[in-house]
């Protein structure tokens, strides 16, 4: 894919917040000002001057073509390069977990009519974990990894609409303090077509998955169940 083809999909992600960036000014001495500069006594601003030896303060943002990319176009621009297989594996997944999550909340749900918001909460907490176990354990079966050869993953942009509605981004705690970016990479309303459960959407509109990515690297993986009330917490687990 060419880089401006890269770089348009990317502006489309976010959804047209990325500002405007502003290319710095240089200051030339015009002659006139070279010569009042050299009648003028230099005043010693050693105590003013940074150590020519010291690093400069803080990370330089990274950039393309000279340009410093927003999170969410890194993000975008990360998970291009991330093995296609790995990614695929990764978001099938954290798909597994989000469908099983969901599934058990709405096996719970006897009455869709007096079901409430604090119940569903408190189900997908309770059930979370076993998701992610079960996902894990997934991951080395000979079927995900054939799936994951054949099957091409990528940031769905029809995800942040209707009937989806997924948040385009969320994050995951690292535990050395840092966060994850977490950019969606795939959506659905009924069951993924390898999840061995059935959604009747009794408590949950759609599930929505993120890869998330630290200094290039494929780290983790988040969902987030959109319930009738909104999207819900997010839930991260770490490969």
């Amino acid at each position: 894919m060419q880089l401006w083809t890269r770089r348009a999909l990317a502006l489309v992600l976010t959804g047209g917040l990325l500002a405007v960036l502003v290319p710095a000014c240089t200051i030339h001495l015009r002659s006139a000002d070279r010569d009042e500069a050299e009648d003028t006594p230099a005043e010693d601003d050693s105590a003013e001057r940074p150590d020519e030896d010291s690093e400069p303060v803080g990370s330089p943002e990274p950039e393309v073509d000279g340009e410093t990319l927003s999170p969410e176009e890194q993000a975008y621009e990360d998970l291009l390069n991330v093995d296609p297989e790995e990614l695929a594996l990764k978001t099938m997944a954290t798909s597994y977990a989000a469908v099983m999550v969901a599934s058990l909340v709405e096996s719970q749900v006897l009455d869709p009519a007096a079901i409430d918001e604090a119940a569903v909460d408190s189900l997908t907490e309770q059930y979370a974990p076993a998701g992610w176990d079960a996902a894990h354990t997934w991951m080395e079966t000979p079927e995900a990894i054939t799936l994951a050869a054949t099957d091409g993953i990528y940031p769905d942009f029809a995800c942040f609409n209707e009937p989806y509605v997924c948040p385009q981004t969320t994050e995951c705690p690292l535990s050395n303090g840092e966060q994850a970016f977490c950019m969606v990479t795939s959506c659905h309303k009924g069951a993924c077509p390898w999840c061995p459960w059935e959604l009747g959407n009794l408590a949950f509109k759609s599930v929505c998955v993120y890869g998330c990515l630290k200094n290039g690297s494929h780290v983790a993986g988040a969902y987030i169940l959109v319930s009738h009330w909104g999207p819900g917490d997010r839930h991260c687990t770490y490969w």
